[in-house]
């Protein structure tokens, strides 16, 4: 029976193509869409799943309240943390923790040349290397390929190596070979193979390559450039691994963590630790220095909805064109069913029909998946990539080749397998029909609604983005370079190296900072206005010397730049802190006292506001001071007029000649601050071109269902128009009676997805402290944009009905 219904359900694809070809079109974009963000979704939430008892594993994190207020989370925690925890805290399985160490790996080879290796994760600027204890093989799962796990990391300066860094290391060797051997980091650290353990060949964002012993920080250069024992916030450079045990909880083993920070941490800190699930660790961005490559988890979720959107527009479509098909295959159920066939076996016999057209969809959207996914390459992290025969792709494959059909054919079948045969067989017409034909009007309404949606809100983002771009942020960053000294150097390195980059042909200025002006991660500082205020004032705290303003070109409106110091002895001001201080002159500021730390000040210039964050942000009330100990980035104002792009690279060359006086070892690593820039409204503008790719897909969807109502309608009211044109109808008339309807349906779906629209982007848009104002012509816009394509689609048929010869259509009557 099933075999039967196989070649029945070929015959009528093959007999109906236009129908078919429609009906797949849409189905496989919609499965396409769903393939795609599914192969996204997968990729981000399969990291660091594989752990044996994962659920249990947590990394401790860091909350610090500095004296001024201003409030920090970290990755890293204080070293004493782990031999603390390690004795105090209860309901552990396992404590573990290593520090991240960057470094340039040389290896010396048997020809007695030294070969050169980045200390980097491949393709990341992660560290590959950590200094662990041993009990971080305990805790998370490595198959040892040679060395001992038990001793391999308790003698100093040992190192255990994954099989690819030893085989990049050492070439082709027989791995017992590598044992022994030595690897030099930094130029200072030499290590012995003691270990090689298996890559993990499954996601992860602890991919390390590179083992050092913990206990090798307690002699030599380690010792002297990595502290031990401090609880201060400048020497938290510990990441920690814990293990519960069954049955321990998180919030128990908080509680634990509190009393350990009462306990032994003192005055020297302000700090809260707190437990972070493993699996959390990929999508946790507020956090500051994370070396793990985050993604948004709520974006992640809007993919997934509009994936689903998709598919079901080319779901509707086939509802639609299947039930308008209907009255072509009204004759074809009758005599089935005065033949014997059953209701179920006529609904059985369509979904199969249905099951075949999904099937060859499915085959289409997994050939189509790669290239998209490559389209879209420089919007998804870049180990993203589609495999057909991996078991999680076959079961979603085989979900949707279940589901899809059961959703798109099951109603169809239904309303097929309901005809009377003796009205079908009379060719008088189907019942219910204007019942149909009212769903199939609702069914297009909502498939243009979404569209005009994707429209509407494609058309408000990308105003939205040009107001962030044109909106001037009361600063100059062109042509400014930023460069980050290594960190916790010398105050006296970085301000020779200043003096150094002002020497370098090319360069216009150089000033030191803590970070620019507009950043994603700006600083505060709590300060009164009179010494015996009782509140304090959460204002922004900018950090620059006396090089910081005029090279931003921030506007001084009253009184003067700040002077060189090595201390904090003087304030800047912007207008929002005048205003906060009660006064509306610039003027009127100057020689008044700031407390700070309850350290009197005085304000010695007034500038204009600027941005210190994103668009997204209000400006707030700043200060800008010249504090020497947070001032370890550089900001170098290129002289770029009339420079083309060879002389500016050669400046940078020159730049990067004086750092390697200064920083023989270290990278000169520098960022174009316009980039910096950008990259505050990257999510922004993956925002604006996921809805601008939706919106191609929905209306492409959308447009290949009218185009088969509107073949279907033609091809129905073929006679209709044939006895007008001979009664005198014009071309243009019967074109405007086969589209108004069309239109009108448009008109609807454009009234109801106006409000919806506006509600959505008006709380997106709530998202920026300034933004556009969204107005009318912009529904305008989105009605116009779909009017003219209804009328390109459905215009070829109505034209193409209009000219027909009426003998055709009448020579059966």
């Amino acid at each position: 029976m099933f075999k039967s219904y196989l070649k029945i359900a070929l015959r009528n694809i093959v007999r109906h193509k236009a129908y078919s070809f429609v009906n797949i079109l849409g189905l496989s974009l919609g499965i396409c869409a769903c393939i795609a963000i599914y192969t996204i979704a997968d990729y981000e939430l399969s990291f660091d799943t594989f752990h044996p008892g994962g659920e249990r594993i947590y990394r401790i994190m860091a909350n610090v309240t500095e004296k001024t207020g201003e409030k920090f989370h970290f990755a890293r925690v204080p070293q004493p943390v782990i031999t603390t925890g390690r004795n105090d805290l209860t309901g552990l399985e396992n404590i573990a923790g290593y520090i991240p160490y960057y470094a340039t790996i040389t290896v010396p080879g048997n020809d007695g040349r030294v070969k050169t290796f980045s200390g980097n994760v491949a393709g990341s600027g992660n560290a590959g290397t950590i200094i662990a204890e041993p009990q971080y093989f305990n805790l998370f799962s490595y198959t040892w390929l040679a060395g001992n796990k038990a001793t391999a990391l308790q003698a100093p300066y040992s190192v255990v190596l994954t099989k690819s860094r030893a085989l990049q290391y050492f070439g082709k060797i027989p791995l017992s070979g590598v044992i022994g051997k030595q690897v030099v980091y930094n130029d200072s650290v030499t290590a012995v193979v003691t270990g090689i353990v298996k890559d993990w060949t499954e996601k992860t964002d602890l991919g390390y390559t590179d083992f050092i012993s913990f206990s090798s920080l307690n002699s030599g250069y380690l010792k002297n450039n990595i502290t031990t024992g401090s609880w201060k916030e400048h020497d938290m450079d510990a990441w920690v691994f814990v293990k519960l045990a069954r049955g321990t909880t998180p919030t128990r083993l908080n509680a634990e963590l509190a009393g350990l920070v009462n306990k032994y941490a003192g005055n020297q800190i302000n700090l809260s630790l707190w437990l972070e699930p493993l699996n959390d660790i990929h999508f946790n961005a507020d956090v500051i220095e994370n070396p793990i490559r985050t993604a948004n988890l709520p974006t992640l979720y809007i993919l997934m909805a509009v994936a689903l959107f998709i598919l079901a527009l080319g779901i509707i479509n086939f509802i639609n064109l299947s039930t308008a098909q209907s009255i072509q295959r009204a004759k074809e159920t009758g005599i089935r069913k005065v033949l014997g066939s059953s209701k179920k076996g006529l609904i059985a016999l369509f979904l199969v029909e249905t099951f075949m057209l999904t099937l060859v969809a499915v085959i289409l959207s997994a050939a189509l998946a790669k290239p998209v996914l490559a389209a879209f390459k420089s919007f998804i992290p870049g180990g993203i990539s589609f495999h057909l025969f991996s078991s999680s792709t076959l079961i979603f494959l085989a979900v949707i080749i279940f589901i899809t059909p059961l959703l798109a054919g099951l109603y169809p079948a239904k309303v097929l397998s309901s005809y009377s045969p003796v009205i079908s067989l009379k060719a008088t017409g189907t019942q219910k029909g204007s019942e149909r034909w009212l769903m199939r009007k609702t069914l297009t309404v909502f498939q243009f609604t979404i569209s005009l949606l994707f429209v509407t809100g494609s058309i408000i983002i990308t105003k939205q983005l040009n107001y962030t771009r044109s909106k001037y942020p009361g600063f100059s960053s062109n042509a400014i370079l930023t460069v980050d000294a290594p960190r916790g150097d010398s105050a006296y390195k970085i301000r020779a190296l200043a003096e150094k980059f002002k020497q370098v042909a090319g360069i216009e200025r150089v000033a030191l900072q803590w970070i620019p002006p507009m950043t994603s991660n700006s600083r505060g500082m709590q300060v009164k206005l009179k010494n015996n205020d009782v509140k304090e004032m959460q204002v922004t705290q900018v950090d620059g010397n006396e090089d910081y303003i005029p090279l931003y070109e921030v506007k001084l409106l009253a009184g003067r730049n700040l002077r060189h110091a090595d201390t904090v002895n003087e304030f800047v001001i912007n207008e929002s802190m005048l205003h906060l201080m009660g006064k509306k002159n610039p003027a009127d500021a100057l020689g008044e006292t700031i407390y700070w730390n309850n350290i009197a000040y005085p304000v010695v210039g007034v500038v204009a506001d600027f941005h210190t964050k994103s668009l997204h942000d209000p400006i707030t009330p700043a200060c800008i001071i010249n504090r020497q100990d947070r001032e370890g980035s550089f900001a170098i104002k290129l002289a770029s007029k009339g420079q083309d792009a060879g002389e500016v690279q050669k400046t940078i060359s020159r730049a990067a000649e004086a750092w390697k006086e200064i920083y023989p070892n270290a990278t000169f690593a520098y960022k174009f601050y316009d980039e910096t820039l950008d990259a505050l409204y990257e999510k922004d503008r993956q925002t604006a071109t996921l809805m601008k790719t939706s919106m191609a897909v929905t209306i492409f969807i959308s447009c290949i269902g009218l185009f088969g109502l509107a073949l279907f309608t033609t091809r129905r009211r073929a006679k209709e128009i044939g006895i007008r044109k001979v009664l005198g109808a014009s071309i243009t008339q019967i074109s405007a009676m086969l589209t108004k309807d069309f239109a009108a349906l448009i008109i609807i779906a454009l009234l109801i997805a106006s409000p919806l629209a506006w509600y959505v982007m008006h709380l997106w848009l709530q998202g920026f402290a300034y933004h556009i104002t969204i107005n009318t012509w912009v529904f305008v816009m989105s009605g116009i944009i779909a009017i003219g394509i209804m009328l390109v689609t459905v215009g070829y048929q109505s034209i193409k009905a209009a000219i027909a010869n009426p003998v055709n259509a009448l020579r059966s009557e």
